[in-house]
């Protein structure tokens, strides 16, 4: 099949296509590498550097590639970046999110394949929420996250083209970035590796569900036989708080003795994520990867790559 990833140079996105590339895929990436790494891109897909709320640049890729499927992960992920500048946000994910339904209709794509976020939409809990569970964003990114579902809902439904919607928690593992407030793990290892501080917000007391990102990656390559216009939350039921995380990274690194310093949370960020994952573990037989199995491929990853850092 012809792919289309957008975000493929990115944490999630690039170990997508290289499991697409062994399953022997005809893979395209678009990537406008502002969050994304050169050096992930796998050398058996074609790359496009291409701004996805730029709709003629992006034109001209869905003309040459003519997608079946597009796996759709570019995104502005930062919550931070999301309340101070709210219209960037919305450009990438709400307008960049509808060029690329509006361009599936030209070349006759089958399906979509989104990734949406099931802490940024669900808001605060204290329990594990279903795919039902009332919808209560708390950030401008958990809005735009929103919004991207509801115009996926609606051209598929006047246009005939299916989707997948994956609703992710806490995302780790290997090529996670280091860069700006995303991603909490792959800061802590990055910092603990060059012996510097590392700062705990909420106190260290904000409560995430943790997702290994091999396990996020089966979820979508599950979808392009599975899940026919449906929703799935992806997460393992299970919180850790930061504190829990830093501690769980720290016994890979004996001789790291700097003692963390407590912050109060960051604007639109909520204090407990917790997500049901019932459906998607029935619907597509998945497990899920123990935290602390996950955490030891994830150190020894960048432990290994320290010139990602």
């Amino acid at each position: 099949m012809r792919i289309l990833v957008t975000g493929g140079a990115g944490f999630i996105g690039s170990n997508l296509v290289d499991r697409l590339v062994e399953k022997k895929e005809e893979v395209f990436i678009v990537d406008d590498l502002s969050s994304g790494d050169e050096r992930n891109i796998n050398k058996n897909s074609k790359f496009f550097k291409c701004d996805i709320s730029d709709k003629e640049s992006l034109k001209k890729v869905f003309k040459e590639v003519k997608p079946e499927i597009i796996f759709h992960l570019a995104a502005q992920i930062d919550v931070r970046i999301s309340t101070e500048e709210p219209e960037r946000d919305a450009k990438i994910n709400i307008i960049g999110t509808i060029n690329i339904l509006d361009l599936m209709k030209e070349v006759n794509s089958k399906k979509i394949i989104f990734s949406s976020s099931g802490g940024a939409i669900y808001g605060e809990v204290d329990k594990p929420v279903g795919e039902n569970y009332e919808k209560n964003p708390e950030s401008c990114y958990g809005i735009s996250k929103y919004a991207g579902e509801y115009y996926i809902k609606f051209f598929s439904k006047n246009y005939g083209y299916d989707y997948t919607i994956l609703r992710y928690g806490n995302v780790y593992g290997e090529r996670q970035s280091v860069k700006g407030e995303a991603g909490v793990v792959a800061i802590f290892i990055n910092r603990i590796i060059k012996n510097l501080e590392c700062t705990l917000y909420g106190y260290g007391k904000m409560y995430r569900d943790y997702v290994y990102v091999q396990d996020i990656v089966e979820a979508n390559i599950l979808s392009l036989e599975k899940g026919k216009n449906k929703i799935y939350n992806v997460g393992t039921g299970k919180s850790k708080s930061v504190l829990e995380v830093f501690e769980s990274i720290r016994k890979h690194f004996p001789s790291y003795s700097l003692e963390p310093k407590f912050e109060d949370k960051r604007k639109g960020e909520i204090v407990k994520s917790l997500l049901d994952s019932s459906l998607i573990r029935k619907d597509y037989n998945l497990d899920f990867t123990d935290f602390d199995e996950g955490i030891e491929k994830t150190v020894k990853y960048f432990k290994e790559n320290l010139n990602n850092g």
